[in-house]
This record gives C-alpha cells, structure tokens and sequence, in this order.
C-alpha cells in the first residue's frame, strides 16, 4: 500500500505531539537584572487537557538580590483569549549556609490546576516596583500528587 510522504508526515507529527505530553514543564525568560520593573512574558503550549498539576513560579537571583518578599503582578491568557490577572507576594526563602553567587528560589503558587485547551497559555509576571538580582523569572508545571 503507498502512502504519500506528506501522509507519513502528518501521522508522525501527530504521533509525537501525543507523546510529548510530561508530567514536569517549565517555561522561563531572562529580566534586566540591574533593574527588573517590567513584564517578564512566558508562554507555556498545553496538550493536556485532563491533568491536574501544580504550578510554581521561580526566579533566578545573583547576589545583588536582597528581598525577603516580592509582591508581583501575574496575569494569564488562555489559548481563547480569557484573561486572568491578580496580585501575589512571593516569600523568598534564604538557603541556610553561605551565599552563593547565584539562588534560584521556588514559590508555590496554584495546587491543582487544570489547563483544559490546547494552545499557548501566555503568563507574564510584573513586578510592582523595580528590583535589583533577579536574572529570571519561570513557571514550572508538576503533575499533582
């Protein structure tokens, strides 16, 4: 039986989309770490839709970041175009011993949350006053357990 070659592809391509879905995502882009006070832009794609995970927002920090707190700005698209936005403090826990040159700090943020379309969710991540140290700013998905 011949098969096209655009066929072939086409099944392929479908096979390994179905295959990629993990458990364990991230998504992460650089700030100005001099002065981060703008919108950090991440874009996560979802192909499940029936999974339940957690979401944590993590950052990246140098030496020169000092802050115990962080109130910053996350607002959400779905792939539909509805928007979600609100407030949160993020609590920075300080490593026990001696400092390192570089930190990265991960903050819970939603438990059980479910990504019910296919697309790009986009999240940004707005600050609500300039901060020094901060190199990055990411989502990392886990499945909830």
């Amino acid at each position: 039986m011949k098969r096209s070659a655009g066929h072939i592809a086409a099944v392929a391509a479908a096979l390994l989309a179905g295959s990629c879905v993990s458990p364990h995502q991230s998504a992460v882009t650089d700030v100005n770490p001099a002065r981060w006070d703008s919108r950090a832009e991440i874009r996560l794609p979802n192909a499940d839709t029936v999974s339940l995970r957690d979401a944590v927002i993590f950052l990246r920090c140098n030496d020169r970041f000092a802050e115990d707190t962080l109130t910053v700005r996350i607002a959400t698209v779905t792939p539909d175009s509805l928007r979600f936005g609100e407030w949160f403090l993020l609590v920075i826990p300080h490593p026990k011993g001696p400092a390192a040159l570089m930190c990265e700090a991960a903050i819970p943020y939603r438990r059980r949350i479910r990504l019910t379309q296919h697309g790009d969710y986009r999240c940004s991540v707005t600050p609500v006053r300039p901060v020094r140290g901060v190199e990055a700013v990411g989502v990392d998905l886990q499945q909830s357990r």
